[in-house]
């Protein structure tokens, strides 16, 4: 499957392009896009994945202390919710370089942290998808996605 970016300033050369596709296979199947749309980016599934283990963490009886006295000590609860999820297994999964600096989802970095690769934003997905899978949580797996791209890519090598 070929994926083109097309404007005008380079129409004719796609026409060129599909004509050629046209002339090895009597059919193509064409779809378009927004390009600003794009795919299901790892980090977009990530955080619907952070939604869905989030309840299933509430289901299993885990909370969060709603606040800490002078001393630390934690009281009140709250429910445990997808945003907890994100923090818990960022830290667990994606953790930090060898700098000891922690990597992040977003693709510039932030607050002092690093963007983390492709390849180490694969990794985490690959290890959360195991740890849910082995306590049977669903977890959304769309077929355009960035993630699955790479999944299929590693079964065909």
């Amino acid at each position: 499957m070929k994926e083109y970016q097309v404007a005008k300033h380079n129409l004719e050369q796609f026409m060129r392009d599909i004509e050629s596709e046209l002339d090895e296979h009597q059919f193509l199947l064409v779809s378009t896009q927004d390009p600003r749309t794009g795919k299901w980016g790892m980090a977009k599934i990530w955080r619907s994945w952070m939604g869905s283990t989030a309840k299933f963490m509430c289901g299993n009886g885990v909370t969060m202390p709603l606040m800490f006295d002078a001393s630390g000590k934690p009281f009140g609860k709250r429910e445990f919710n997808p945003e907890d999820a994100h923090e818990l297994f960022t830290a667990q999964w994606l953790g930090t370089d060898a700098d000891g600096t922690r990597l992040s989802w977003s693709k510039s970095g932030r607050d002092g942290m690093r963007a983390a690769t492709k390849g180490e934003r694969y990794m985490t997905m690959l290890r959360h998808e195991s740890w849910a899978t082995e306590r049977g949580i669903r977890l959304f797996n769309p077929k355009d996605s960035e993630y699955r791209e790479l999944q299929q890519q590693q079964e065909a090598s």
